[in-house]
Parts: structure tokens; sequence; C-alpha cells
């Protein structure tokens, strides 16, 4: 049982112990990325750990390039941070310093509270300053260099990526993993080097695969990507890797395949090759992986609301269409009865049966009087769907000024 549903039992510790001697080690580009979010100590242990397995390192070339890629923005996004931060220390200063808002207080208190506030405003802009030089000047960039020098795939051909496409295609729409929560993403550069966007881990993959068939080697892939195309998530509960992916890897290179996020990573790892790390570390890689991951939450319910706002607002403008072609079929035939109601009252005039048109008048009338309130009525029902809509495309202007400061 355990060779046709390999996925499904996790290996023993003989096996683990096994896979750490012999695989070879590759990484996300979302690890590589995130070392711009650690604290200096804790970026310093995470790449102490690297070298310590730099001999079995291995990095997709995908994951190279989504790398480069995204690099200059996460620079720019804890630039932000600092920013932010700073901004929001001297507004509680600003704050603390109007002492009618705060009297309870002391002088002596707020001088010790200012002075503290104060330098730590000071050591952020002196870090932020450290931080944006790395835009040119990056030695996190050369210590991965250094770490994957010679150890990095080579990138697919243009055919080989439009064959991958295809096949990514189809195994999308049928929601095989990896990669198929993906399949909303657009292409930002249509340039065979920047490849697909929405196929980035589905190439991944394959390049894994690729590499372990070549050099019959397991594999441990180190990914921080929270999406359930990678991982097996049970209750908001990561149980480990997807059956599918496992089994994929098993049937194509004979060989097992397994991962870890980047904090349970650096604890085996710290234990496997007897390496001193604090306890902090791994509480600082793993909090920033669940911030991580509340943001992804946050998001999707933010895209929730967006599509529900952006479907109101195509469904309010169809509505609107549909009322104005029948307000002008309404006016059309008011000024029909109009012609034909005058017309009836000027014959009651001129001949001698004038109950007849008088009967006619009143009907051409009635019917009139009942497009007149049909015809306010729907003036009403398009005011109130202007207005609305209105409130919708306003609703989703700030949705969107929310997820961009979210992004960024």
């Amino acid at each position: 049982m355990k060779n046709n549903f390999p996925g499904y039992f996790p290996p023993n510790d003989a096996d683990i112990q096994k896979l750490w001697e012999t695989c070879l080690f590759t990484v996300d580009a979302n690890i590589l990325l995130n070392l711009y979010r650690y604290s200096d100590h804790t970026r310093r242990e995470f790449i102490k750990i690297l070298k310590a397995i730099e001999d079995r390192l291995w990095l997709p070339h995908q994951a190279a390039q989504e790398y480069f890629e995204n690099r200059l923005q996460v620079i720019s996004q804890q630039e932000k941070a600092y920013e932010e931060t700073t901004k929001a220390i001297e507004n509680l200063q600003n704050d603390l310093n109007n002492s009618r808002q705060h009297p309870f207080i002391s002088e002596k208190l707020l001088g010790q509270l200012t002075s503290v506030l104060g330098s730590v405003s000071k050591e952020l802009v002196k870090n932020k300053k450290v931080h944006s030089a790395r835009t040119t000047e990056d030695e996190i960039k050369d210590s991965i260099g250094n770490l994957f020098d010679g150890k990095v795939g080579l990138p697919y051909k243009e055919e080989q990526i439009a064959v991958i496409c295809k096949e990514g295609e189809e195994r999308y729409s049928k929601k095989i993993p990896p990669g198929y929560k993906d399949d909303g993403k657009t292409d930002s550069n249509t340039s065979p080097q920047i490849n697909h966007r929405k196929f980035g881990d589905f190439i991944i993959w394959r390049q894994i695969i690729d590499k372990a068939e070549k050099e019959k080697k397991s594999i441990i892939f180190i990914n921080d990507d929270k999406k359930e195309d990678w991982w097996l998530i049970f209750k908001g509960k990561t149980l480990g890797p997807r059956p599918e992916l496992v089994k994929e890897f098993n049937d194509k290179t004979e060989n097992r395949f397994h991962m870890y996020q980047a904090d349970r990573f650096l604890q085996l790892a710290a234990e496997h090759f007897k390496q001193a790390v604090k306890p902090e570390i791994f509480t600082e890689v793993r909090d920033l992986r669940m911030l991580d991951l509340q943001r992804g939450r946050e998001m999707h319910l933010l895209q929730q609301e967006q599509d529900r706002l952006q479907a109101r607002t195509a469904e309010f403008a169809a509505r609107k269409e549909h009322h104005i072609v029948r307000l002008a079929m309404l006016q059309e035939k008011r000024k029909e009865l109009a012609h034909w109601q005058s017309m009836s009252l000027e014959q009651s005039k001129n001949t001698p049966d004038q109950n007849d048109y008088l009967e006619q008048y009143i009907d051409f009338k009635n019917k009139s009087d009942s497009i007149e309130k049909e015809i306010e009525a729907i003036r009403r029902e398009v005011a109130m769907l202007e207005h609305e809509t209105t409130a919708s495309k306003q609703k989703l202007y700030e949705l969107e000024a929310h997820r961009l400061r979210f992004v960024s």
C-alpha cells in the first residue's frame, strides 16, 4: 500500500536520516527573498546553515529568475516599512508632547520616553539607509551568489516552455499541483526569458524533477509558499507536501521528495549538522511566515470583496442600460398616445356621437398616465442605480488603494 500511495505515508526516522545524508537541497525564490526581511543576526545564521550544506545545494533556474525579478521590490517594501514605523513614532511623539491630551504623563517619564523614541527613530533612519543601499551594493545578493555559484540549473528553451505551458493549462484545469493557485496571474513580460508568471511554480517543479532524474537523487525543497497547491492543509494546519507531488516525483525519479518550511528546516538542519542556533532565530523565521499567512488570508478576503463589488457594479450597469432602453420606448409610446388623445378630443367636439371619442380620449389618457408613472419609477430606479454605482466604484477605489498598501 505504501508503494501505491507514498504521499500518504510520511517518512519514518530512518528514511529522514538517509534523506538528509544523501539528498540535494533546493530552495524556492521566497526563501532567498525573505533574507531581506530578517534581522541581520537571523540572516547570518540562516546563511551559515546553508553554507553547511553548500556542496549539496542546487537552485532551479526559474527560482533564481524569480529572485532577481522580485529583489528590488522586496527591498522597496522594507524601505516603506522603515518609513511607516518612523512616521508612527513621530506621530506618537507629537501626541505625547501635547500635555492637554495627556495630563497623566509626568514630565520626567515623558522626557525618558521621548529620549528612547528619538534613539529608535535615529536607528531606524540609519538602518533604512543601509537597506536602501542594497539596490546597488547588495551583500545579501553577493552571499546568495557565492552559495549558488555553479549550482543553478539551466533555463528551458523557448519550445520547451511552450510545451510546459500547454501541459500546465491542462493540469491547472484539473487542479493538479503545483501552481494551479496562480492560474489568475498575468505575464509581466512576454519575453521567453521571463517565462510565464502563472506557470512559474510548475516550471520550478519540472526543473526539480529533471535534476533528480539526471542526478538520481532525492530532493528536499525548502519553500515558504503558503498555498494549498504545494502543501496538504487541513483545518488551517500544514501537514506536509501534497501527496500528489510525492507520488509524481517518486514515479518519475524512483527517489523521495520532501518539503520543509524555513523555520522547520532550520531547526532540523541545526540538529543534523550540529549547528548552535538560538531559539529566537526559529521564532523570528516562524513569525514572519505566520505574518505572511495572515496577510494572505486578508488579501483573499479583500479580493473576494472586490470581486463582489465588481459584479455588483456590472449588474447595476446592465440594469441601468435596460431601464434606459425601456425609458426610450415608453417616451415614444407616450408621444403616440398624446397624439391620439388630442385627436380623440378634437373628434368629440366635431361629431354628433361624442361619447365614443370621449371614451377613447379617457382610455388614451389613462394609458398615458400609467406610462408617465412607469417613466417616473424608472427614472427613480436609474438615479438609485447611479448612486449605488458611484458608491460601489468609490468602495472599489478604496479597496484597491488598501490592497496596494498591503502588497507594497
